[in-house]
Protein backbone atom coordinates (compact mmCIF):
# COMPACT_ATOMS: atom_id res chain seq x y z
CA UNK A 1 0.00 0.00 0.00
CA UNK A 2 2.97 2.32 -0.51
CA UNK A 3 1.94 3.44 -3.99
CA UNK A 4 0.95 7.09 -4.16
CA UNK A 5 -2.33 6.20 -5.89
CA UNK A 6 -3.79 4.69 -2.68
CA UNK A 7 -5.70 6.83 -0.22
CA UNK A 8 -7.70 5.70 2.79
CA UNK A 9 -11.35 4.99 1.99
CA UNK A 10 -12.33 5.54 5.63
CA UNK A 11 -10.63 8.94 5.73
CA UNK A 12 -12.19 9.91 2.40
CA UNK A 13 -15.64 9.02 3.76
CA UNK A 14 -15.04 11.08 6.91
CA UNK A 15 -13.96 14.12 4.90
CA UNK A 16 -16.80 13.71 2.40
CA UNK A 17 -19.49 13.41 5.07
CA UNK A 18 -18.27 16.69 6.55
CA UNK A 19 -18.67 18.33 3.14
CA UNK A 20 -22.12 16.80 2.68
CA UNK A 21 -23.33 17.85 6.12
CA UNK A 22 -22.04 21.39 5.87
CA UNK A 23 -22.67 24.17 3.40
CA UNK A 24 -25.34 24.02 0.73
CA UNK A 25 -27.79 21.13 1.21
CA UNK A 26 -29.06 18.88 -1.53
CA UNK A 27 -25.99 16.78 -2.28
CA UNK A 28 -26.76 13.37 -3.80
CA UNK A 29 -24.61 10.46 -2.68
CA UNK A 30 -23.71 7.80 -5.25
CA UNK A 31 -21.09 6.30 -2.96
CA UNK A 32 -23.29 3.95 -0.93
CA UNK A 33 -22.50 0.34 -1.78
CA UNK A 34 -25.67 -1.47 -0.72
CA UNK A 35 -29.41 -1.12 -0.85
CA UNK A 36 -30.90 1.24 1.74
CA UNK A 37 -31.58 -0.32 5.12
CA UNK A 38 -35.11 -1.83 5.22
CA UNK A 39 -35.75 -0.16 8.58
CA UNK A 40 -39.50 -0.65 8.71
CA UNK A 41 -39.23 -4.33 7.75
CA UNK A 42 -36.51 -4.84 10.33
CA UNK A 43 -38.62 -3.17 13.01
CA UNK A 44 -41.58 -5.38 12.12
CA UNK A 45 -39.39 -8.49 12.31
CA UNK A 46 -38.03 -7.54 15.72
CA UNK A 47 -41.47 -6.62 17.03
CA UNK A 48 -43.07 -9.86 15.84
CA UNK A 49 -40.20 -11.98 17.17
CA UNK A 50 -39.92 -10.39 20.62
CA UNK A 51 -43.54 -9.36 21.21
CA UNK A 52 -44.21 -12.19 23.64
CA UNK A 53 -40.72 -12.39 25.08
CA UNK A 54 -37.40 -13.60 23.68
CA UNK A 55 -37.80 -16.02 20.74
CA UNK A 56 -36.15 -19.43 20.55
CA UNK A 57 -33.37 -17.88 18.45
CA UNK A 58 -32.29 -15.73 21.40
CA UNK A 59 -29.49 -18.05 22.54
CA UNK A 60 -26.02 -17.68 23.96
CA UNK A 61 -23.19 -17.17 21.50
CA UNK A 62 -20.45 -17.50 24.09
CA UNK A 63 -17.78 -19.82 22.66
CA UNK A 64 -20.19 -20.97 19.92
CA UNK A 65 -22.39 -19.82 17.06
CA UNK A 66 -26.09 -19.08 17.29
CA UNK A 67 -27.59 -22.48 16.31
CA UNK A 68 -30.60 -21.01 14.51
CA UNK A 69 -28.45 -18.60 12.52
CA UNK A 70 -26.01 -21.31 11.45
CA UNK A 71 -28.90 -23.53 10.39
CA UNK A 72 -30.36 -20.71 8.28
CA UNK A 73 -26.97 -20.03 6.65
CA UNK A 74 -26.49 -23.73 5.97
CA UNK A 75 -29.86 -24.02 4.24
CA UNK A 76 -29.41 -20.85 2.23
CA UNK A 77 -25.88 -21.46 0.97
CA UNK A 78 -25.71 -25.26 0.95
CA UNK A 79 -22.80 -25.36 3.38
CA UNK A 80 -22.68 -27.86 6.25
CA UNK A 81 -23.05 -26.35 9.72
CA UNK A 82 -19.65 -27.85 10.58
CA UNK A 83 -18.06 -25.54 8.01
CA UNK A 84 -19.60 -22.27 9.28
CA UNK A 85 -18.32 -19.83 11.88
CA UNK A 86 -20.17 -16.60 12.69
CA UNK A 87 -18.42 -13.37 13.67
CA UNK A 88 -19.04 -9.65 14.08
CA UNK A 89 -19.08 -8.64 10.42
CA UNK A 90 -16.91 -9.25 7.37
CA UNK A 91 -14.12 -6.90 8.47
CA UNK A 92 -13.85 -8.80 11.73
CA UNK A 93 -13.75 -12.06 9.77
CA UNK A 94 -10.81 -10.85 7.68
CA UNK A 95 -8.90 -9.82 10.80
CA UNK A 96 -9.53 -13.22 12.40
CA UNK A 97 -8.46 -15.09 9.26
CA UNK A 98 -5.16 -13.22 9.03
CA UNK A 99 -4.45 -13.77 12.73
CA UNK A 100 -5.45 -17.44 12.69
CA UNK A 101 -3.33 -18.74 9.81
CA UNK A 102 -0.68 -16.11 8.93
CA UNK A 103 2.47 -14.89 10.65
CA UNK A 104 4.34 -11.60 10.66
CA UNK A 105 6.40 -11.26 7.53
CA UNK A 106 4.11 -13.45 5.41
CA UNK A 107 3.14 -11.96 2.06
CA UNK A 108 -0.55 -11.37 1.31
CA UNK A 109 -1.41 -10.89 -2.37
CA UNK A 110 -4.38 -8.57 -2.88
CA UNK A 111 -6.37 -7.64 -5.98
CA UNK A 112 -6.04 -4.16 -7.48
CA UNK A 113 -8.30 -2.28 -7.75
CA UNK A 114 -9.63 -3.49 -4.45
CA UNK A 115 -10.99 -2.56 -1.05
CA UNK A 116 -8.16 -1.07 1.01
CA UNK A 117 -9.16 -2.96 4.19
CA UNK A 118 -7.73 -6.15 2.68
CA UNK A 119 -4.25 -4.65 2.58
CA UNK A 120 -4.54 -2.37 5.60
CA UNK A 121 -5.52 -5.18 7.96
CA UNK A 122 -2.60 -7.29 6.73
CA UNK A 123 -0.15 -4.44 7.22
CA UNK A 124 -1.54 -3.70 10.68
CA UNK A 125 -0.97 -7.36 11.61
CA UNK A 126 2.67 -7.25 10.52
CA UNK A 127 2.33 -8.96 7.13
CA UNK A 128 3.64 -7.63 3.85
CA UNK A 129 1.36 -6.88 0.92
CA UNK A 130 1.70 -7.37 -2.81
CA UNK A 131 -0.80 -6.81 -5.60
CA UNK A 132 -2.08 -8.43 -8.77
CA UNK A 133 -4.04 -6.38 -11.27
CA UNK A 134 -7.58 -6.93 -12.47
CA UNK A 135 -7.62 -5.24 -15.86
CA UNK A 136 -10.40 -2.91 -16.95
CA UNK A 137 -12.81 -2.30 -18.39
CA UNK A 138 -14.38 -5.61 -17.30
CA UNK A 139 -11.99 -6.37 -14.35
CA UNK A 140 -12.30 -10.10 -14.93
CA UNK A 141 -10.41 -12.41 -12.58
CA UNK A 142 -7.36 -13.85 -14.34
CA UNK A 143 -5.83 -16.92 -12.72
CA UNK A 144 -2.62 -16.35 -14.67
CA UNK A 145 -2.37 -12.76 -13.42
CA UNK A 146 -2.55 -14.04 -9.84
CA UNK A 147 -0.02 -16.83 -10.32
CA UNK A 148 2.47 -14.51 -12.04
CA UNK A 149 2.68 -12.41 -8.86
CA UNK A 150 3.21 -15.29 -6.43
CA UNK A 151 6.45 -15.27 -4.45
CA UNK A 152 8.00 -17.83 -2.14
CA UNK A 153 6.70 -15.84 0.84
CA UNK A 154 3.12 -15.61 -0.46
CA UNK A 155 0.77 -17.31 1.98
CA UNK A 156 -2.63 -15.89 1.02
CA UNK A 157 -4.44 -14.40 -1.96
CA UNK A 158 -7.44 -12.12 -1.33
CA UNK A 159 -10.21 -11.42 -3.83
CA UNK A 160 -13.77 -10.12 -3.74
CA UNK A 161 -16.65 -11.73 -5.62
CA UNK A 162 -18.60 -9.81 -6.76
CA UNK A 163 -15.58 -7.58 -7.25
CA UNK A 164 -15.47 -4.38 -5.23
CA UNK A 165 -15.40 -1.81 -6.83
CA UNK A 166 -16.43 -2.99 -10.33
CA UNK A 167 -19.12 -5.60 -9.64
CA UNK A 168 -17.39 -8.18 -11.87
CA UNK A 169 -18.38 -11.82 -11.29
CA UNK A 170 -15.83 -14.62 -11.04
CA UNK A 171 -17.36 -17.91 -12.13
CA UNK A 172 -17.27 -21.07 -10.05
CA UNK A 173 -14.92 -22.53 -12.66
CA UNK A 174 -12.49 -19.62 -12.26
CA UNK A 175 -12.58 -20.00 -8.48
CA UNK A 176 -12.04 -23.76 -8.73
CA UNK A 177 -9.06 -23.24 -11.02
CA UNK A 178 -7.51 -20.56 -8.81
CA UNK A 179 -8.05 -22.51 -5.59
CA UNK A 180 -6.47 -25.65 -7.04
CA UNK A 181 -3.48 -23.77 -8.42
CA UNK A 182 -2.87 -21.99 -5.12
CA UNK A 183 -3.13 -25.25 -3.19
CA UNK A 184 -0.20 -26.58 -5.21
CA UNK A 185 1.85 -23.65 -3.88
CA UNK A 186 0.61 -24.00 -0.29
CA UNK A 187 -1.30 -20.70 -0.52
CA UNK A 188 -4.66 -19.86 1.05
CA UNK A 189 -7.46 -18.14 -0.89
CA UNK A 190 -9.77 -15.69 0.89
CA UNK A 191 -12.95 -14.83 -1.05
CA UNK A 192 -14.94 -11.85 0.20
CA UNK A 193 -18.53 -12.52 -0.90
CA UNK A 194 -20.39 -9.66 0.76
CA UNK A 195 -21.88 -8.63 -2.62
CA UNK A 196 -22.42 -12.13 -4.02
CA UNK A 197 -26.19 -12.19 -3.34
CA UNK A 198 -26.64 -9.27 -5.74
CA UNK A 199 -26.13 -11.81 -8.52
CA UNK A 200 -28.61 -14.40 -7.35
CA UNK A 201 -29.32 -15.46 -10.95
CA UNK A 202 -26.15 -17.59 -10.77
CA UNK A 203 -25.91 -18.93 -7.19
CA UNK A 204 -22.41 -19.77 -6.03
CA UNK A 205 -21.78 -23.53 -6.17
CA UNK A 206 -18.16 -23.36 -5.03
CA UNK A 207 -17.55 -26.12 -2.47
CA UNK A 208 -15.10 -25.28 0.32
CA UNK A 209 -14.94 -28.94 1.36
CA UNK A 210 -13.19 -29.69 -1.94
CA UNK A 211 -10.68 -26.91 -1.30
CA UNK A 212 -9.45 -26.84 2.30
CA UNK A 213 -7.19 -23.87 1.48
CA UNK A 214 -10.21 -21.61 0.85
CA UNK A 215 -12.30 -19.45 3.18
CA UNK A 216 -15.41 -17.58 2.01
CA UNK A 217 -16.61 -14.51 3.91
CA UNK A 218 -20.09 -12.95 3.96
CA UNK A 219 -22.16 -10.55 6.00
CA UNK A 220 -25.58 -8.90 6.25
CA UNK A 221 -24.21 -5.39 5.72
CA UNK A 222 -24.32 -5.35 1.94
CA UNK A 223 -26.78 -8.12 0.99
CA UNK A 224 -29.62 -6.72 3.13
CA UNK A 225 -28.29 -3.22 3.89
CA UNK A 226 -28.07 -4.14 7.57
CA UNK A 227 -24.77 -2.90 8.94
CA UNK A 228 -26.68 -2.26 12.17
CA UNK A 229 -26.73 -5.99 13.01
CA UNK A 230 -22.96 -6.51 12.80
CA UNK A 231 -23.27 -10.09 11.67
CA UNK A 232 -20.84 -11.92 9.41
CA UNK A 233 -19.66 -15.47 8.75
CA UNK A 234 -16.86 -17.62 7.39
CA UNK A 235 -17.17 -20.83 5.35
CA UNK A 236 -14.17 -23.17 5.46
CA UNK A 237 -13.25 -26.80 6.03
CA UNK A 238 -10.50 -29.04 7.31
CA UNK A 239 -7.55 -27.67 9.24
CA UNK A 240 -8.36 -24.16 8.07
CA UNK A 241 -11.71 -24.19 9.84
CA UNK A 242 -10.08 -25.79 12.89
CA UNK A 243 -7.60 -22.91 13.01
CA UNK A 244 -10.36 -20.32 12.61
CA UNK A 245 -12.46 -21.85 15.37
CA UNK A 246 -9.50 -22.12 17.73
CA UNK A 247 -8.57 -18.48 17.15
CA UNK A 248 -12.14 -17.19 17.57
CA UNK A 249 -12.66 -19.25 20.72
CA UNK A 250 -9.54 -17.67 22.14
CA UNK A 251 -10.04 -14.00 21.26
CA UNK A 252 -13.53 -13.24 19.90
CA UNK A 253 -15.92 -12.39 22.74
CA UNK A 254 -17.56 -9.39 21.06
CA UNK A 255 -20.29 -11.23 19.15
CA UNK A 256 -23.70 -9.87 20.10
CA UNK A 257 -26.28 -12.39 21.31
CA UNK A 258 -29.06 -9.96 20.38
CA UNK A 259 -27.70 -9.07 16.92
CA UNK A 260 -27.23 -12.68 15.89
CA UNK A 261 -30.65 -13.66 17.22
CA UNK A 262 -32.22 -10.89 15.15
CA UNK A 263 -30.10 -12.01 12.18
CA UNK A 264 -31.57 -15.50 12.54
CA UNK A 265 -35.07 -14.01 12.55
CA UNK A 266 -34.26 -12.00 9.43
CA UNK A 267 -33.03 -15.12 7.63
CA UNK A 268 -36.19 -16.96 8.63
CA UNK A 269 -38.01 -14.26 6.61
CA UNK A 270 -35.31 -14.03 3.94
CA UNK A 271 -37.82 -14.00 1.09
CA UNK A 272 -39.11 -10.53 2.01
CA UNK A 273 -35.63 -9.11 2.58
CA UNK A 274 -34.35 -10.63 -0.65
CA UNK A 275 -37.39 -9.08 -2.29
CA UNK A 276 -36.38 -5.69 -0.89
CA UNK A 277 -32.93 -5.95 -2.47
CA UNK A 278 -34.15 -7.44 -5.75
CA UNK A 279 -36.92 -4.88 -6.08
CA UNK A 280 -34.48 -2.03 -5.68
CA UNK A 281 -32.09 -3.50 -8.22
CA UNK A 282 -34.77 -4.32 -10.79
CA UNK A 283 -35.64 -0.63 -10.79
CA UNK A 284 -32.13 0.76 -10.43
CA UNK A 285 -30.17 -1.24 -13.00
CA UNK A 286 -32.11 -0.14 -16.13
CA UNK A 287 -31.94 3.49 -14.99
CA UNK A 288 -28.22 3.26 -14.26
CA UNK A 289 -27.42 1.43 -17.50
CA UNK A 290 -29.29 3.97 -19.62
CA UNK A 291 -27.61 6.96 -17.98
CA UNK A 292 -24.15 5.41 -17.98
CA UNK A 293 -24.47 4.23 -21.60
CA UNK A 294 -25.16 7.83 -22.51
CA UNK A 295 -21.91 8.86 -20.83
CA UNK A 296 -20.06 6.08 -22.68
CA UNK A 297 -21.53 7.15 -26.01
CA UNK A 298 -20.47 10.77 -25.48
CA UNK A 299 -16.95 9.77 -24.51
CA UNK A 300 -17.13 10.87 -20.90
CA UNK A 301 -16.41 7.43 -19.44
CA UNK A 302 -15.24 3.94 -20.36
CA UNK A 303 -17.32 1.16 -18.80
CA UNK A 304 -18.16 -2.47 -19.51
CA UNK A 305 -21.92 -3.05 -19.72
CA UNK A 306 -24.28 -4.64 -18.73
CA UNK A 307 -23.99 -3.96 -15.01
CA UNK A 308 -23.64 -6.58 -12.29
CA UNK A 309 -24.02 -6.12 -8.56
CA UNK A 310 -24.67 -2.70 -7.07
CA UNK A 311 -21.49 -0.78 -7.96
CA UNK A 312 -19.48 -0.02 -11.08
CA UNK A 313 -16.05 1.45 -11.69
CA UNK A 314 -15.85 3.50 -14.89
CA UNK A 315 -12.69 5.17 -16.13
CA UNK A 316 -13.11 8.91 -16.57
CA UNK A 317 -11.79 9.82 -19.99
CA UNK A 318 -8.65 11.91 -19.78
CA UNK A 319 -8.69 12.42 -16.01
CA UNK A 320 -5.86 11.16 -13.83
CA UNK A 321 -6.56 12.86 -10.47
CA UNK A 322 -10.02 11.59 -9.55
CA UNK A 323 -9.66 12.83 -5.96
CA UNK A 324 -9.64 16.36 -7.32
CA UNK A 325 -12.51 15.49 -9.65
CA UNK A 326 -14.61 14.04 -6.83
CA UNK A 327 -14.13 17.15 -4.70
CA UNK A 328 -15.06 19.31 -7.67
CA UNK A 329 -18.21 17.27 -8.30
CA UNK A 330 -19.26 17.62 -4.66
CA UNK A 331 -18.70 21.36 -4.47
CA UNK A 332 -19.89 22.35 -7.95
CA UNK A 333 -22.48 19.72 -8.88
CA UNK A 334 -23.73 18.31 -5.58
CA UNK A 335 -23.01 14.66 -6.44
CA UNK A 336 -20.73 12.32 -4.51
CA UNK A 337 -18.77 9.46 -6.09
CA UNK A 338 -15.74 7.61 -4.71
CA UNK A 339 -12.39 8.41 -6.36
CA UNK A 340 -10.47 5.47 -7.77
CA UNK A 341 -7.50 6.28 -5.56
CA UNK A 342 -9.46 4.71 -2.67
CA UNK A 343 -9.14 1.39 -4.55
CA UNK A 344 -5.59 1.81 -5.83
CA UNK A 345 -6.54 2.89 -9.35
CA UNK A 346 -6.61 6.61 -10.07
CA UNK A 347 -8.57 7.84 -13.07
CA UNK A 348 -11.69 5.87 -12.13
CA UNK A 349 -14.67 6.46 -9.86
CA UNK A 350 -16.89 4.00 -8.03
CA UNK A 351 -20.60 4.59 -8.46
CA UNK A 352 -23.14 2.95 -6.16
CA UNK A 353 -26.46 2.66 -7.95
CA UNK A 354 -28.57 0.70 -5.43
CA UNK A 355 -30.61 3.85 -4.90
CA UNK A 356 -34.20 4.95 -4.99
CA UNK A 357 -35.10 5.79 -8.59
CA UNK A 358 -35.51 9.55 -8.12
CA UNK A 359 -32.23 9.96 -6.27
CA UNK A 360 -30.42 7.75 -8.75
CA UNK A 361 -31.66 9.69 -11.78
CA UNK A 362 -30.80 12.99 -10.13
CA UNK A 363 -27.34 11.83 -9.13
CA UNK A 364 -26.43 10.40 -12.54
CA UNK A 365 -27.77 13.46 -14.35
CA UNK A 366 -25.64 15.67 -12.11
CA UNK A 367 -22.66 13.42 -12.76
CA UNK A 368 -23.07 13.61 -16.54
CA UNK A 369 -23.53 17.38 -16.45
CA UNK A 370 -20.58 17.71 -14.12
CA UNK A 371 -18.27 15.65 -16.32
CA UNK A 372 -19.30 17.71 -19.33
CA UNK A 373 -18.60 20.90 -17.43
CA UNK A 374 -15.29 19.55 -16.17
CA UNK A 375 -14.35 18.72 -19.75
CA UNK A 376 -14.96 22.34 -20.73
CA UNK A 377 -14.00 24.29 -17.63
CA UNK A 378 -11.98 22.00 -15.34
CA UNK A 379 -8.53 23.01 -14.11
CA UNK A 380 -5.85 23.08 -16.78
CA UNK A 381 -3.94 20.30 -15.09
CA UNK A 382 -7.00 18.08 -15.14
CA UNK A 383 -8.60 19.19 -18.40
CA UNK A 384 -10.18 16.32 -20.28
CA UNK A 385 -8.61 15.82 -23.69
Amino acid sequence: MKEASWISYAHWVQDTLKLMRGGTPGKVGLFESSVPEPSAMLADTISASFRNGPPASYQSVFMRDNPDLVRQLSQRYGVSVDHIRCVTGATSAIQHIYAAVLQKGDLVLVERPGFDIFANNALDAGMEVGFFDRQGPDFDLSVDAVLEQLEDRTRMVVISNLHNPSGALASDEQLESLASALAEHGVYLLIDEVYRDYHAAEPCQFDVTAHPNVVRVGSMTKMFGMSTLRCGWMFASGRLMEALRAHCDRVDFSVSKLSHAVAAEVFSRADIFDGWREGHMETAIPVAEACLRGMVDTGLIELALPLRGCTCFPRITGVEDTVALSRWLISRCGVVVVPGECFGMAGHIRIGYAQDETQLRTGLERLANGLNEYREHGSKSQRIA
